[in-house]
């Protein structure tokens, strides 16, 4: 456990340093600032638009990280043989791997609380109630997270980061398009289309389970017991990835 907080600590301290994130930030505190503006032009919607470009802001922060970041992680290591030298000590590839992806997890904790801080400066200043859903938003974001940060990792032990980019931004789409293409099966009488939404249900993860953001912006509720589904299908999705991820890395030649 100690060898993959090493490698975790290590991870953290290199993404943090990296000039790409300090670009998404600013990139997210202006979206955050624009809804600042927006909800101004109409007083009547002014919470729910400043909410919305928010939670905007800092979902596609999350999402870029996960999965451009992702995708380099352990491609750097084999590229630069430097994981050789990592796994000549006593570390198993299966430790290596949740290293990495430990190290960004806390990388987008990071920016999450960071992003929400500001987020929720620019609510309260507005005289904008914030309740406990807001949190429940933030959740979801993360729980997505952290399913695409293991999707990317899983795909940069076999291929370049490009790739892996293309991968799992298609694979975010169709995540995102899930319930609408289960609705449409529902409604299909084809049974080889039906056939076909419940193939990619069972190989894909369905993002939308994690998307709570309408929650904090309408004042919706959510129950317990979907919060805990929901963190149970993100953790078995991790699971299969990272071990999947392991499985490939383990056969791996990196001399």
């Amino acid at each position: 456990m100690k060898s993959v907080w090493i490698i975790a600590h290590n991870t953290f301290r290199e993404i943090i340093r990296d000039r790409i994130l300090y670009g998404l930030i600013i990139f997210a505190l202006l979206l955050i600032g624009l809804s600042l503006i927006l909800g101004q032009l109409s007083f009547s919607e002014q919470m729910r638009i400043s909410l919305d470009f928010g939670f905007a802001a800092i979902h596609i922060s999350a999402v870029i990280l996960s999965i451009f970041i992702g995708s380099t992680l352990v491609f750097k290591e084999i590229d630069k043989k430097t994981v050789m030298t990592l796994l000549a000590r006593p570390i198993t590839r299966f430790q290596f791997l949740i290293g990495k992806a430990l190290g960004l997890v806390m990388v987008i904790g990071t920016v999450l609380v960071g992003l929400s801080a500001v987020l929720l400066i620019v609510l309260i200043s507005m005289g904008v109630l914030v309740e406990a859903n807001f949190t429940v938003g933030l959740y979801g974001i993360f729980l997505e997270s952290i399913v695409l940060l293991s999707m990317a990792l899983m795909f940069s032990t076999f291929t370049r980061p490009v790739m892996v980019v293309s991968a799992c931004l298609g694979l975010f789409l169709i995540g995102h398009w899930m319930g609408s293409l289960e609705f449409f099966a529902q409604k299909s009488k084809a049974q080889s289309f039906i056939a076909f939404e419940r193939f990619l249900s069972t190989v894909i993860p369905n993002l939308e389970s994690f998307n709570w953001r309408s929650l904090a912006i309408y004042g919706d509720s959510i129950s317990t017991d979907l919060l805990l589904s929901a963190s149970f299908y993100s953790s078995i999705w991790v699971m299969i990835f990272l071990v999947t991820a392991t499985l490939i890395i383990w056969r791996k030649d990196f001399g």
